[in-house]
């Protein structure tokens, strides 16, 4: 039941979302791009997040425990299905890169799945590159290792792109 209900959520989320006018340009310094099959630019075929952006997207706070950290953290930042909404995003791969060109596939199906969150801040404080930040795909594992898939390979730190594939 949970998971329809999400479900119901982020489809209406994504509907919403792609009813949205054009992004504004970042007052910021870039955090995060969006390239490829997005439907909502602000960079020519790109989307360009500070992090005052990614705010004000859907805010969330989880704590979890990952296999990279020592018991339970508390992770905010804003959902990836609301990233995606925004972007007009409702199927496909995402290819995550890190800064330091690491990329690794999400299924876009994951985003509302799973509430996986673009954590930006740890236990309260904004991450920095050696917290594994700026930006970090979480997923709540205390629900997801309890349906018994492991998604540590999705996991990706130090994101900073997001290519859009369908």
């Amino acid at each position: 039941m949970l998971h329809a209900l999400r479900q119901i959520a982020f489809w209406g989320f994504l509907l919403a979302g792609t009813a949205a006018q054009a992004l504004e340009a970042p007052q910021s310094p870039t955090v995060l791009t969006v390239t490829g099959d997005i439907a909502v630019t602000n960079a020519g075929d790109s989307a360009v997040f500070d992090r005052a952006m990614l705010q004000s997207l859907d805010w969330r706070e989880v704590a979890t425990h990952t296999s990279f950290t020592h018991g339970p953290q508390r992770f905010a930042g804003p959902t990836l299905a609301s990233l995606l909404a925004a972007l007009g995003v409702t199927e496909g791969t995402l290819r995550a890169t890190a800064i330091n060109d690491y990329t690794i596939e999400i299924p876009v199906a994951h985003a509302a799945r799973h509430d996986v969150l673009l954590a930006m801040d740890l236990d309260g404080k904004p991450m920095t590159v050696r917290d594994k930040g700026p930006i970090w795909v979480v997923y709540p594992l205390t629900e997801v290792e309890a349906a018994g898939k492991p998604f540590d390979g999705e996991m990706i730190w130090q994101l900073v792109r997001i290519e859009v594939r369908r």
